[in-house]
C-alpha cells in the first residue's frame, strides 16, 4: 500500500540521524566507517527493504550534520573562549547590516593564526568599523584583515543575545571585529549575489528618498527587501510585545498572495506550458525584486512546485509539498534548520495546511447567519490563528516574551502589512519603469504601516505580555496553544461555550502560578570575566572573577540590564581591572554594595560552588 506522504517517512529518518550525528558522533572519519558499512549492508545483506530505506536514511541524517563541522564547533568551543588575533584572508558573501558606525558582513576565508596549526578555513560573522564611510562593503569583495575571533557564547540571561544560535544560522565559527585601518580590499567580484544587494540597495534609497519619517521607511524597507537596519528599537520591541515581529519582512504568505493573484492574472493563456514559463518567470522575478529574502524563495520554491503539478495534471498535495520544499533545503544547506525565519515559516504553513479548515468551520458556526463578510472575517481569523498558534511557541523561545493578545493583533495588523507589503512592490515595480504615478502606491503604504503602528502601540500597553525565563514561557505559550486548539476544534456552538469556561478557568490558574523567573545559582562564562549570580527572593550576590588583563574592556551591557530590572538588594565582589570597569560604568544607573578580594579568596569561593575557571586559550587546534 503506497504512502499517501511518501516524504514524510525520509524526512522523519534523516531528523533522527542528524539528532543522532549532533548528540554522539563528532568524529568525520567514524562518520565516513559507518557511511561505507551502511551502503555495503544495503546492497548484501538479505535485510528487509524498509530496513535498508531506514539505515540509508539515518546515515544521510547523520552526514548532513556532519557536513556543517558541528563537530568541529564544538570541540573549538571547549579550547577557545577568549577572543585571540589573526590574519583574516576571506570574501564577502553576504551583508547583514551597514550604517555610519560599521558594516557587519558574513566572510569565507583562511584564518591565520597561531592558535591553529595549519591556515584554518571557515566562515564568520564579520564587523568592520568604519565610522569615515571609508569603504563600500558588497558581497564578492575579497579582503585582508588584521581580526580579533572570537566564538559565540551561549545564552544564560534573557537579556543575553544567543551567539552560538546565530553564529550556527549563518554556518559561522566566530564573531570578527576588524577596524578600518586594519582592512584592505583585495579584488572586488561582481556576481550575482552583489546584484542581489544591489537592488536592494536602490530599492532602499527610493523609498528613503520618497518617505520622511526614518523609522516608518526602515519598515518599509524591511518588508521590501528584509533590511531591518533601518528600524528603530522600540518599535521592533513594539511589534514583538504583540507577536506580529514576523510581518516585518517579506514572508511566504506575501508570496503566496502574489502567486495566487499572478495565475488568476495569467489565466487567459491556453497553452499550459506558455502559462507555467510566464507564471516562474514573473514569480522569481518578484523574488529578485523585492531582494531574494530566506523566506521568500522557499515559497517561491513550493509555488513553482505547484505549478509544475498542476502543468503535469496532477493535483497538488499541500502537506507533500511543504515535506519536498523541506527536504531540498535540508539537503542543500542543513544549517537553515537553525534559522529562525525558516523555523517561523515552516510552523507558520504547517499550522495553516493542517489546521486552517477546522478553525474557519467553528468560528463560521458561531455567525447566525453566513455571509460574504462572514466568511471574509472567518478566514481572516481562522488564517492568524492557524498560522500563529504553532509560531507562537517559537518566538516564544527565541524572544523570551510571550504575548496574550498575540491572534488579535495578528488579525489587525497582518491584513494591512500584507497590503502596505504589495503597495511597496507595486512602487518599486512602476517606479524602475519611471512611472510618474509610482509614488503613489509608496504613499499609500506609509498610511497603512503608520496605523500599524498605531494598533501595535495600543494593544502592546493594554495586552498581558508575559516575559521571563525562556523555559517558563515556552511551557506557557504550548499549553495556550494547546488550549486554543481544544477550543477552536469543537463541533458546535454548545461545546466551543463548554470548552471555553474550561480554557479560561485552566489559562486563569495556570497564570497565577508564580514562575521562577531565574535559578538561584547563575554562572555566566563571559570572555573577560566568570560571574556567578547567587539570588535569594531579597538579594543578588555578584561575583566577578577577571581572567586575565586586558588591554581594552567590553562593558557586558546584558549583565548590566539584567541587574537594573531587578528590584532587589545587589552586592558586588570584585576581583580585578574587568570588574572594576564594569563596576564604574553600573554606578551611574543603580545603587549597591562592593567589595574587593583576593586571589586566594577567590579559590575558596570558587571551590565553595564547585565550580572554577576552566576557559582558557591554551591550545593549538588543528
Amino acid at each position: 500500500m503506497k504512502s499517501k506522504y511518501p516524504l514524510l517517512k525520509l524526512l522523519i529518518y534523516i531528523t533522527i540521524g542528524y539528532i543522532l550525528g549532533y548528540l554522539f558522533l563528532s568524529n568525520i572519519y567514524l562518520i565516513l566507517f559507518l557511511s561505507i558499512l551502511s551502503i555495503l549492508i544495503t546492497f548484501i545483506s538479505i535485510l528487509p527493504n524498509y530496513i535498508k530505506y531506514a539505515l540509508i536514511s539515518l546515515i544521510i541524517g547523520i552526514n548532513l550534520n556532519s557536513s556543517i563541522d558541528i563537530y568541529r564547533f564544538k570541540s573549538l568551543e571547549n579550547n577557545i573562549a577568549n577572543s585571540f588575533e589573526g590574519l583574516y584572508n576571506a570574501e564577502i558573501k553576504e551583508v547583514l547590516n551597514t550604517n555610519n558606525q560599521y558594516s557587519r558582513f558574513v566572510a569565507e576565508g583562511l584564518i591565520h593564526s597561531s592558535i591553529f596549526t595549519k591556515p584554518h578555513k571557515c566562515q564568520s560573522i564579520v564587523t568592520l568599523f568604519d565610522s569615515n564611510n571609508k569603504f563600500e562593503i558588497k558581497p564578492g569583495i575579497k579582503f585582508l584583515a588584521n581580526s580579533r575571533f572570537k566564538v559565540g557564547a551561549p545564552k544564560i540571561l534573557r537579556e543575553d543575545f544567543d551567539e552560538q544560535t546565530f553564529l550556527i544560522s549563518k554556518n559561522s565559527f566566530f564573531f570578527v571585529s576588524v577596524a578600518a585601518k586594519d582592512f584592505s580590499i583585495r579584488e572586488d567580484n561582481y556576481n550575482f549575489y552583489t546584484f542581489l544587494f544591489d537592488t536592494k540597495e536602490s530599492i532602499k534609497q527610493r523609498i528613503i528618498d520618497i518617505v520622511q519619517d526614518s523609522n516608518i521607511a526602515g519598515i518599509l524597507t524591511a518588508i521590501t527587501t528584509g533590511d531591518k537596519s533601518g528600524i528603530d528599537r522600540i518599535t521592533k520591541e513594539i511589534f514583538s510585545l504583540t507577536g506580529t515581529a514576523h510581518v516585518l519582512a517579506i514572508s511566504g504568505l506575501h508570496v503566496g498572495i502574489f502567486s495566487l493573484f499572478i495565475y488568476t492574472l495569467i489565466g487567459f493563456l491556453k497553452n499550459r506550458f506558455v502559462k507555467l514559463i510566464v507564471f516562474i518567470i514573473l514569480v522569481w522575478a518578484f523574488i529578485i525584486f523585492t531582494g531574494g529574502q530566506p523566506s521568500a524563495v522557499r515559497a517561491a520554491i513550493m509555488a513553482t512546485f505547484t505549478a509544475f503539478l498542476i502543468y503535469y495534471g496532477k493535483v497538488p498535495n499541500p502537506i507533500n509539498i511543504l515535506l519536498f520544499t523541506i527536504l531540498l533545503f535540508v539537503i542543500f544547506d542543513p544549517t537553515v534548520i537553525y534559522s529562525v525565519s525558516f523555523q517561523l515559516s515552516i510552523f507558520a504553513i504547517s499550522g495553516i495546511i493542517l489546521i486552517y479548515k477546522p478553525i474557519y468551520s467553528t468560528i463560521i458556526n458561531l455567525f447566525i447567519k453566513e455571509s460574504v463578510v462572514t466568511r471574509i472575517v472567518s478566514s481572516s481569523l481562522a488564517i492568524s490563528f492557524a498560522a500563529t498558534i504553532p509560531t507562537s511557541i517559537i518566538t516564544s523561545y527565541y524572544f523570551d516574551t510571550f504575548s496574550i493578545v498575540y491572534p488579535i493583533a495578528n488579525l489587525l495588523v497582518l491584513p494591512l502589512m500584507v497590503l502596505s507589503s504589495f503597495q511597496c512592490t507595486f512602487f518599486v515595480l512602476f517606479s524602475s519603469f519611471g512611472i510618474p504615478f509610482s509614488d503613489s502606491f509608496i504613499n499609500a503604504a506609509y498610511f497603512l504601516t503608520d496605523i500599524t503602528l498605531d494598533i501595535n502601540k495600543y494593544l502592546a500597553g493594554i495586552g498581558n505580555n508575559y516575559i521571563g525565563n525562556r523555559d517558563d514561557l515556552l511551557l506557557l505559550s504550548i499549553v495556550s496553544s494547546i488550549l486554543l486548539l481544544y477550543l477552536f476544534l469543537s463541533i458546535n456552538i454548545r461545546r466551543f461555550i463548554f470548552r471555553f469556561l474550561i480554557s479560561s478557568i485552566i489559562l486563569i490558574l495556570f497564570l497565577e502560578i508564580k514562575f521562577n523567573e531565574y535559578k538561584s545559582v547563575t554562572i555566566l562564562p563571559r570572555e573577560q570575566h566568570t560571574s556567578v549570580l547567587l539570588e535569594d527572593d531579597k538579594t543578588i550576590n555578584l561575583i566577578i572573577a577577571d581572567r586575565k588583563k586586558y588591554d581594552y574592556f567590553n562593558y557586558d551591557y546584558a549583565l548590566a540590564n539584567y541587574l537594573k530590572k531587578r528590584d532587589k538588594k545587589i552586592r558586588i565582589i570584585k576581583t580585578g581591572n574587568v570588574s572594576i570597569n564594569f563596576e564604574d560604568n553600573l554606578k551611574k544607573d543603580i545603587i549597591y554594595d562592593s567589595k574587593f578580594i583576593g586571589l586566594v579568596q577567590l579559590d575558596k569561593l570558587s571551590n565553595k560552588i564547585g565550580y572554577k575557571n576552566i576557559y582558557r586559550i591554551d591550545k593549538r587546534v588543528d
